[in-house]
């Protein structure tokens, strides 16, 4: 995936899954579409989102029923666009962010408190 890419990914989903509460996978689908055309209206072709990510869909689903517990080994994408989004928006570097995913799950709000705080101790 470019970084362009990436980014968009990393920030669609840190903006748009919050504020979601399903496991439907007709709503799944639904977000991942919405998603692929929001990044066309960026100018972001789907080329550069399925580089690295096999499936929008599976992303997201995983991101969605992961939301307040931890990450398995088979969800490294969905750690990884985490951990960079978390970093990005805390001014954490990526393996705190990483280390405080581990540490406390994949709950948002809990994350950037803690990523907050942690990055107070730092200065």
């Amino acid at each position: 995936m470019s970084r362009r890419g990436l980014d968009f990914f990393d920030r669609w989903m840190a903006e748009h899954l919050p504020n979601v509460l399903t496991d439907d996978p007709l709503a799944v689908s639904d977000l991942a579409d919405e998603m692929m055309k929001a990044a066309r209206r960026e100018g972001i072709p789907a080329s550069e989102i399925d580089e690295e990510v096999d499936s929008v869909f599976e992303v997201i689903f995983e991101a969605l029923q992961h939301r307040e517990g931890s990450l398995g080994e088979s969800d490294q994408a969905v750690f990884e666009l985490l951990s960079g989004r978390l970093a990005k928006e805390a001014g954490i570097t990526q393996d705190q962010a990483g280390a405080l995913i581990e540490t406390i799950g994949t709950d948002w709000d809990g994350l950037l408190r803690e990523a907050h705080f942690l990055k107070k101790q730092g200065e």
